[in-house]
């Protein structure tokens, strides 16, 4: 039996957002999120179940999306990038569809991924 119920906005447009990703209707995402979260709150203690529920540092997905595109969301994706292990892959400038493949001792490759493994144009001076 269907039931008719309130929603924020904030949870309808992240479920709108990840219902596209996921291939589900904006309904079945939020009733997934909801099984999801019955399943999960009996392996939960209760003390521990609280604090999560009280911490509020989860930011909806709507939100997030938002401030990537933006200076500041930029820089942080800029920065992680460069945290991660080598290689490290960024797009050639006026060059487009062609990546710039930097290793660990500073070697630069022009190439593209081909098949999902990167490969080296013929002359690969970068």
């Amino acid at each position: 039996m269907s039931q008719p119920v309130k929603l924020s906005d904030g949870l309808v447009l992240d479920a709108r957002i990840v219902s596209g990703i996921a291939e589900r209707s904006i309904a079945g995402q939020i009733e997934f999120w909801a099984n999801l979260g019955r399943a999960i709150e009996p392996l939960l203690d209760g003390a521990r179940a609280l604090a999560l529920a009280r911490s509020g540092r989860v930011r909806p997905l709507s939100k997030c999306l938002a401030n990537a595109d933006s200076p500041a969301g930029r820089k942080r994706v800029s920065d992680f990038l460069a945290s991660v292990p080598y290689p490290h892959y960024e797009p050639a400038r006026r060059r487009p569809g062609v990546l710039v493949k930097t290793d660990a001792d500073g070697r630069r490759t022009l190439g593209r991924f081909v098949r999902r493994r990167f490969e080296p144009l013929r002359s690969s001076k970068a």
